[in-house]
């Protein structure tokens, strides 16, 4: 009988998380022919096509957004019960962080770790802020990063500012497109426009689905300024949300130097939008 891989689905949650085979090949500190083999194995496994190319774009199917919904619950239970019958190998640092994070912000930790614990693996773990406070609660990351209040222990990085993005020639009253909750983006996004006339038109479970919809031209959302580069958007004149803060949580069994490296380096990254 058929199978997915746990591998394949981290890969397919990353590519959705970073809108890009290539964004999520760094994030995962994998190939980018690796991630795309894996995408094509799960598409093999289904009989279905689960994502398609849009110009430099790629976007997800009816079937790819559906597995990436199941894919999120999936990898989330796997990883629960690997922390609570086995502990994870002392060799390995294991880095939880939101699928809102943006790549040069994962690079850095990726760069920061791997110079100062050559020998080790890191792995990655991209959840939604909710369980990643469930990481914090049980001290089963070594290193978590996300927005907003993770928990005992939280680090503030630094304040990352948003800005309004639309697809060219979107209407004036354009709809809003925000993330599923629960989700600290989109409460700032609905907080700036209570009282507007503007209403939900799309929620996504993810940033490929929310900028695919965007693209379409189908209504409007506020990313974090990271998302300038993105193709087939235009920034908004529009009064942009508070910023996010974006906060991390280190165990102790990261060494304190590097856990001191690891804030400094992410606030230059911050800092650098």
């Amino acid at each position: 009988m058929s199978s997915m891989e746990i591998s394949e689905l981290r890969s397919l949650i990353a590519v959705a998380a970073f809108a890009g085979v290539g964004r999520a090949a760094a994030a995962l500190h994998l190939s980018q022919p690796t991630v795309s083999a894996h995408l094509r194995r799960l598409e093999g496994t289904l009989g279905l096509p689960l994502v398609e190319r849009r110009g430099r774009s790629i976007a997800f199917t009816v079937a790819g957004e559906s597995l990436v919904r199941d894919a999120h619950r999936i990898v989330a239970l796997h990883d629960e019960a690997l922390d609570r019958i086995i502990v994870t190998p002392s060799g390995d640092i294991v880095v939880a962080s939101t699928d809102m994070a943006n790549a040069s912000v994962l690079r850095t930790v990726t760069r920061v770790l791997a110079e100062r614990h050559p020998e080790r693996r890191v792995r990655f773990r991209f959840h939604r802020t909710d369980s990643l406070r469930r990481f914090v609660r049980a001290h089963t990351a070594d290193v978590v990063l996300g927005y907003g209040d993770l928990g005992p222990g939280r680090i503030d990085i630094g304040a990352v500012p948003l800005a309004w993005f639309g697809a060219a020639g979107a209407p004036a009253d354009a709809g809003l497109v925000v993330f599923s909750p629960p989700c600290t983006l989109r409460d700032a996004i609905l907080a700036t426009t209570a009282g507007e006339s503007r209403t939900v038109v799309r929620e996504c479970l993810d940033l490929s689905s929310v900028l695919a919809t965007v693209r379409s031209g189908a209504g409007i959302t506020a990313l974090p300024a990271f998302h300038r580069t993105e193709s087939q958007l235009r920034e908004l004149d529009l009064p942009a949300p508070p910023p996010l803060p974006l906060t991390m949580v280190a165990s102790d069994r990261i060494p304190a130097d590097t856990r001191n490296a690891l804030i400094e380096a992410l606030r230059r990254a911050v800092a650098s939008v």
